[in-house]
């Protein structure tokens, strides 16, 4: 990674990675509509919904090795 890369790059819609920009929003609630689609859970599900779960923590202090 250089810097100004991002951890969860943007994907552009050939599969290919896009480090200097963000991984957008609604890139990742249509992923988590196709998973739960995917996996036969039914219902509506945002990104709200991993926060309490500690998820948001995982990844906040996460160690980073160089």
């Amino acid at each position: 990674m250089a810097e100004g890369d991002f951890l969860f790059p943007a994907v552009e819609t050939n599969g290919v990675l896009q480090p200097g920009e963000p991984l957008s929003h609604d890139t990742v609630q249509k992923w988590i509509g196709e998973a739960t689609v995917g996996a036969g859970i039914w219902g509506t599900f945002s990104t709200h919904c991993f926060h309490c779960g500690g998820a948001q923590y995982w990844f906040m202090f996460a160690p980073i090795g160089e």
